[in-house]
């Protein structure tokens, strides 16, 4: 009986009625996806952009449209479907959205909102309409991406030869040539640099030599070693912030210069050098980020400089290959020191490599391990013994702490045990009250400030054991806290803060001098031109990027190219990171490495992988 079924099945899934019928779905349910996400909150040129590269990309590889069920397209599916349930999960305010102009013209106005406050039967039946053609949409849509990218992999390869001859000049001119129009653009439009509240905050340590960790205090000491100079040599603390902002100018286009020079070692054509070093040189998160004086760019550049390197050490790139091992090393130290989730990143990293290389690549995996270690010992243990303050619990607690107040403030049905504990750290009220579903920082500072974070700390068992209990009864609060508080990291973009133009006010004497105001004009006018101009916002989009690295992970693996899968691992390591601690669901600093190693991976990606680098029994 059974196989009868299973044959009669079969027959029909591989009729050409069914293929017929099957062809129309695709194309209604790609369509409906993007009518649906056309009530979005993100920014939905991306999701155009993306549904139609999947149409194309259908007209290109769908000519067999049974070929879906093939035991091949396996991979494909399973992608595409999560990646689907993402993009529903991102929406869910969509249902919101659609529920309430369907109520209303169904519903004497008065009564709306008194329906809407109790219509999960018309929740559940606009669910069941639109979820289909969501998720199918967004299945199909990725699907036939990847198959794109899966059938045309052969075409995603070029034969490498590698050449040292004239790779220091090329390092020179273009280093020279970035240094150059970012040192100007600083120097005529935004003397001494751009300045946050939170760099506000380091300069201070460095003047009364008063220091924490909750900025890495490493680099606080960087900026301390120029406000020096500042202060002793030239008298003047917005020469010690200028001598900060043209370091950064050197250091990001010198790390930007190697990965050019090192693409230019593989015989890339000078167009795409080009197209490459354009990015680096004209698109304002790598202008403004230059001399912005935050952690996160001098962090970001150790990623690239640690993704670059890693290729150019197993490739053997250069004369020499010690050079290329120190490179690695010094920047997995730079990023343990520069950022709390490099830990994370070099460890997820060192995971991958001995999963990808095994034994080959004993060596660099007992060497980062031990810097790993070494960062450890000195940002724990020796600051410790300096009584310098780490990162307090809500810092590190940014997601479960707005998990726990979205709960507080949308379900009131905690038992008296519940309430009693959680009041011996913070009023329940006033908790609920400052949930705002994009920032923890509402609720971080008013526990900072007005909570008692010991009584947590000395009864750690009892609060996991409290938010445990309070997700696996109320999953919806948990879950949608998440996804609002992560999603501008895996998502289409969002509208969200992206640069800083100015010097924070203060009291230091610290003023922003500008020489050139035609020039400091057109670089704004420049930098609002991607924020505010559709086409232009997949450019500056964090979740667009999320999707692109992803797929450069796929091709590699499709390629069984273990190198390009092992050099999207510290980006993709960085989303894993921020969507697990957040404290901001879109900061575009948090996730500037990605936008700094893109378009390095997407040229790498291409190279043509060695024996000893393809995936074996994949």
């Amino acid at each position: 009986m059974f196989s009868k079924i299973k044959n009669g099945l079969g027959k029909l899934l591989y009729s050409n009625t069914f293929s017929a019928v099957h062809g129309y779905v695709q194309m209604i349910t790609m369509f409906s996806w993007l009518i649906l996400l056309h009530f979005t909150s993100a920014c939905y040129v991306i999701y155009l952009l993306t549904g139609l590269c999947g149409y194309y990309c259908r007209i290109v590889c769908n000519q067999d449209k049974q070929e879906i069920f093939k035991k091949s397209e396996r991979l494909n599916l399973i992608a595409a479907s999560v990646f689907s349930l993402f993009i529903i999960a991102a929406n869910y305010d969509i249902y919101r959205s659609m529920l309430k102009p369907i109520v209303a013209s169904i519903i004497q106005p008065s009564t709306v909102q008194s329906f809407y406050n109790h219509s999960s039967l018309v929740v559940f039946l606009l669910f069941l309409f639109c979820f289909p053609f969501l998720f199918l949409g967004g299945m199909y849509v990725a699907y036939f991406i990847l198959k794109f990218v899966t059938n045309k992999v052969s075409l995603f390869a070029w034969n490498q030869v590698l050449h040292t001859s004239s790779a220091g000049r090329v390092f020179l001119q273009t280093f020279g040539l970035l240094t150059l129009v970012h040192a100007l653009i600083l120097l005529l439009s935004f003397y001494p640099g751009t300045l946050s509240g939170d760099s506000i905050v380091q300069i201070r340590q460095t003047l009364s030599d008063s220091y924490n960790n909750l900025h890495p205090v490493y680099h606080t000491l960087l900026i301390k070693f120029f406000m020096m100079i500042g202060l002793d040599v030239f008298h003047d603390i917005n020469t010690g912030i200028a001598l900060y902002s043209v370091f950064s100018v050197v250091f990001t286009s010198a790390v930007f210069a190697y990965g050019v020079v090192t693409l230019y070692q593989l015989n890339i054509s000078k167009k795409i050098l080009m197209a490459v070093t354009t990015v680096f040189l004209i698109f304002p998160q790598h202008i403004f980020y230059s001399f912005t004086m935050w952690k996160d760019i001098i962090f970001s550049a150790f990623v690239l400089l640690f993704t670059v390197s890693m290729l150019r050490y197993i490739e053997k790139i250069g004369k020499g290959n010690r050079l290329n091992l120190f490179m690695v090393l010094f920047s997995s130290l730079g990023m343990c020191l520069f950022r709390g989730n490099g830990f994370i990143v070099l460890l997820i990293t060192i995971i991958a490599f001995a999963l990808l290389f095994g034994k080959t690549m004993r060596r660099m995996c007992v060497s980062l391990t031990a810097i790993l270690l070494s960062a450890y010992i000195v940002t724990f243990p020796v600051l410790s013994s300096f009584h310098l303050e780490q990162a307090d619990f809500v810092e590190l607690s940014s997601i479960p702490l707005q998990q726990v107040a979205r709960t507080l403030k949308y379900d009131n049905d905690l038992n008296d045990r519940q309430i009693e504990l959680i009041s011996y750290v913070a009023d329940i009220d006033a908790v609920a009250n400052r949930y705002y579903p994009y920032l923890s920082n509402n609720v971080k500072f008013y526990i900072r400030e007005h909570g008692n974070q010991e009584y947590i700390k000395e009864h750690k068992l009892a609060f996991l054991a409290l938010y445990l209990e309070l997700g696996i009864t109320h999953p919806k609060s948990y879950i949608i806290a998440w996804v609002d508080q992560t999603k501008g990291f895996w998502n289409a973009g969002y509208d969200h803060r992206r640069f800083i133009f100015y010097c924070e006010e203060n009291t230091l004497g610290i003023r922003q001098t500008v020489t050139s105001n035609g020039l400091n004009k057109a670089v704004h006018a420049w930098a609002k031109f991607f924020e505010y101009f559709e086409l232009f916002k997949p450019f500056v989009s964090i979740g667009f990027h999320s999707w692109l690295i992803l797929l450069v992970c796929f091709l590699g693996y499709r390629k069984k190219d273990k190198l390009t899968v092992l050099l999207t691992v510290p980006c993709l390591a960085i989303v894993f990171s921020l969507m697990i601690g957040t404290p901001s669901f879109a900061e575009f600093r948090y996730a500037y490495a990605l936008f700094c190693c893109l378009p390095f991976l997407a040229v790498a990606a291409f190279r043509k992988p060695s024996s000893k680098e393809i995936i074996k029994n994949s």
